[in-house]
């Protein structure tokens, strides 16, 4: 062998030396796992309430589904790990990522078994919302997703509101404080439009609170819009003007209580405009 010879064979034994030093360090990813159900961190984080007020940290849990959902019931609790150290917290939405769905699928929230909102078709990501107050382990049991036909669902976030511990309807406290309660309102109204939001209000479990304040959050379609605030047919306040510096407006109700006198709260739109939120501040008498 010439002395050529022997670098060159020297050269290449190093050469694969050093590469499988490299695969042994670096190993190759193999096939992909089977995607299965899992829960995602928590990630709380302090938050405020309309008002301005402190309401308790948000806690959102993620469920990483990542398959083909036909025809099925998800019971969320128990994926997404909300047991009794949840108790007291408030379901504020439930978001789905789907990456496709049939053309006939509907995904429904539903608690208690009661439909609280449905998505038709729905394709990326979908926000449902309970339609009255949510509370774990107080207004509610169970917290449930009803897929109709074929949806591929990558994840599932779950928004839980620590419950503010005053001032509750259900518990001993200071209720001159007030209690904030969402009406998860969004509609576009257009032209001269109603929009009730007795439906939004579970009035029984209310009964014999007080009005405080009612606000409103909305955008218009174009430059101004106007709303008119009527409880029971009598005009609250003077007529709301919505434009892109005023998006947030308050009504300060007089006497007005929860089924005594204010069995029916609507708002007269003028104009197109977008409402997003309506929350109402309750207090007892």
């Amino acid at each position: 062998m010439t002395f050529k010879s022997s670098l060159l064979v020297a050269f290449s034994a190093i050469t694969l030396t050093a590469a499988i030093a490299e695969a042994y360090i670096v190993p190759g990813r193999g096939p992909a796992p089977i995607p299965r159900p899992d829960v995602g961190p928590e990630f709380p984080f302090p938050g405020q309430d309309d008002f301005g007020n402190g309401s308790g940290r948000l806690d959102q849990r993620i469920i990483y589904v990542g398959r083909r959902v036909s025809n099925e019931t998800l019971e969320l609790r128990q994926l997404a790990g909300i047991g009794e150290s949840y108790r007291g917290y408030e379901v504020e939405s439930v978001e789905v990522e789907i990456n496709r769905s049939g053309p006939r699928a509907e995904i429904s929230l539903l608690t208690d078994g009661r439909v609280d909102e449905t998505s038709y078709s729905p394709q990326g990501s979908i926000l449902l919302r309970p339609r009255y107050r949510a509370t774990i382990g107080e207004d509610i049991r169970t917290l449930q997703l009803l897929v109709r036909g074929n949806a591929d669902i990558a994840s599932i976030r779950i928004s839980l509101r620590e419950g503010d511990r005053i001032g509750r309807p259900d518990r001993p406290g200071r209720p001159d404080r007030g209690i904030d309660v969402p009406l998860h309102v969004s509609r576009r109204m257009y032209g001269n439009d109603r929009l009730d939001l007795s439906q939004y209000l579970d009035a029984q479990r209310y009964r014999g609170y007080r009005i405080q304040q009612i606000v409103i959050e909305a955008t218009p379609a174009y430059n101004t819009a106007l709303i008119d605030v009527l409880i029971n047919g009598f005009n609250q306040d003077q007529t709301l003007q919505v434009d892109r510096y005023n998006t947030r407006q308050t009504v300060v109700p007089q006497n007005a209580v929860i089924g005594y006198g204010a069995d029916s709260i609507v708002l007269y739109t003028r104009g197109d405009l977008d409402i997003h939120r309506v929350t109402l501040r309750l207090s007892a008498r």
